[in-house]
């Protein structure tokens, strides 16, 4: 493991360790959640902040995945398997209010983020339909990364868009990006996108090394005003982007190596899930709340 992956997993393990035990996270990100859907379901509640609560949901259980895998030496499943629920949740719901003219919105990176949780967690399904509601928001407020002179939200990220044309070669499908908010740059992803579909294991670890540089590279911030791809706590050393790689490829039928050769690769959170696909055992909280917001959203894609 090399010294800043080592720096990472010590700084970022405490802070883990830390969140999931203070009485402020706890009340916020495990308590309201929970209370908020309650009372949604008694009418006590709109629905306009279910998307926000399950964010917050997504957080604790994502964290508290975290803090396992780092501090007590196991990868929780049952863990996984919430963050994966509640991040498609975060997407349907929001994406529904911006079909039926209310306020919705999502941030890029948070968007494929919430995408690859249920890539890995080997829910096709589910990534289907997520695929597409971000395709669509691409054009609505839910993104909205059409090219305009107020912003350049598309151009921040390289790795929203390597998963959403990634996701478009899986499904035999073009993406065009001419219409949008767009990188300048889009290294290390345009060589893996021309060559991801290699049967050559030693190009495979090439790719993987060439991701792994780069996400590391940009979990730091150097200057106050700097945006980097991997600045957030959620996402220093959760190599998604490349593990979405991975299991598209499993996706397809083609083999990948056992092991990977670089330090991001040797550590807990980059744990691709077995087994594939994780069972969904549902949760009768969230699944009481989709049914009664499928009733009052019918057009949603829940």
């Amino acid at each position: 493991m090399n010294r800043q992956v080592m720096r990472l997993n010590k700084k970022l393990s405490r802070a883990y360790r830390d969140w999931v035990r203070d009485e402020t996270s706890i009340e916020m990100f495990r308590d309201d959640p929970s209370d908020y859907l309650t009372k949604y379901l008694n009418r006590k509640e709109e629905p306009n902040l279910l998307g926000l609560r399950s964010d917050d949901a997504l957080t604790w259980n994502l964290y508290s995945y975290f803090d396992k895998a780092l501090n007590e030496g196991y990868n929780s499943s049952e863990e996984f398997i919430l963050c994966a629920r509640y991040a498609a949740a975060k997407v349907h719901f929001e994406s529904a209010f911006v079909e039926s003219g209310l306020r919705g919105h999502l941030l890029p990176a948070r968007a494929v983020f919430n995408l690859s949780l249920n890539i890995l967690a080997g829910w096709r399904n589910e990534a289907d339909t997520i695929f597409k509601l971000l395709l669509r928001g691409l054009d609505t407020s839910l993104l909205g990364l059409r090219h305009n002179d107020q912003h350049s939200a598309g151009s921040l990220y390289r790795h929203f868009w390597f998963l959403l044309i990634l996701y478009s070669l899986f499904k035999e499908t073009t993406l065009d990006t001419s219409p949008y908010s767009y990188p300048d740059e889009m290294s290390p992803y345009a060589a893996v996108l021309a060559d991801w579909r290699t049967t050559d294991f030693n190009v495979v670890q090439s790719l993987v090394s060439k991701m792994a540089d780069f996400h590391l590279s940009e979990a730091y911030v150097n200057r106050h005003d700097e945006i980097r791809e991997f600045d957030d706590e959620e996402r220093m050393l959760f190599p998604y982007e490349i593990l979405s790689f991975l299991r598209l490829r499993e996706w397809l039928g083609l083999s990948n190596p056992v092991s990977f050769e670089h330090p991001l690769m040797n550590q807990p959170l980059a744990w691709l899930p077995q087994p594939a696909p994780l069972p969904n055992p549902g949760n009768n909280l969230l699944d009481q709340v989709i049914s009664k917001f499928k009733s009052e959203f019918p057009s949603s894609f829940i």
